[in-house]
């Protein structure tokens, strides 16, 4: 399988550095505009499935992405992080090393740990490896799902602090599976 995972496009919380998590903000004109941009490289890459968060920045993106041409599957457990009391405080003032550390699992201020977090999206993982084992997958998902699929395919940090992946908007990444 060659699983191609994008980040949604920019929203207005992005731009105000808030956390989002959870909280259903849709993509800016620029958003709009950059994933767009983007249809042509989408194009080429020949996708036979899309799989999308339910979340409307995600799907919005995934919906310009594929230029509304390939039906576009929702699954729950590519949702964003639950940030509990957090969402829509500034990036900088929350723990980032405790709240991203697999090893101290921290559940503060109705954060979904870490650890549940990190079952859920390797549980969408294994399912898709399974189900479409020799097909170009597309995943249109959020900053956090995009960390811990790029730490569950190998990419691990070495103090396992899923903080140090940084994944920007639209960023396109392939992993061969």
């Amino acid at each position: 399988m060659n699983l191609y995972v994008v980040r949604h496009g920019e929203t207005i919380w992005n731009r105000e550095r808030k956390v989002q998590g959870i909280t259903d903000i849709p993509l800016t004109d620029e958003g709009r505009g950059e994933a767009k941009g983007l249809q042509k490289l989408i194009s080429s890459l020949n996708i036979d499935i899309v799989i999308s968060s339910p979340l409307v920045r995600a799907r919005e993106t995934a919906k310009i992405l594929v230029d509304s041409k390939i039906p576009i599957n929702v699954d729950d457990r590519i949702k964003e992080r639950d940030w509990g009391m957090n969402e829509g405080a500034n990036i900088d003032t929350v723990d980032k090393w405790d709240c991203w550390d697999v090893i101290l699992n921290t559940k503060v201020q109705n954060i979904e740990c870490i650890q549940d977090f990190m079952y859920r999206v390797s549980d969408f993982i294994e399912d898709i490896k399974i189900k479409y084992k020799d097909k170009n997958v597309l995943v249109v998902t959020h900053s956090a799902v995009s960390r811990v699929i790029h730490y569950l395919l190998g990419n691990i940090p070495e103090d396992a602090n899923l903080s140090r992946i940084n994944i920007p908007n639209l960023r396109i990444i392939e992993y061969k599976i």
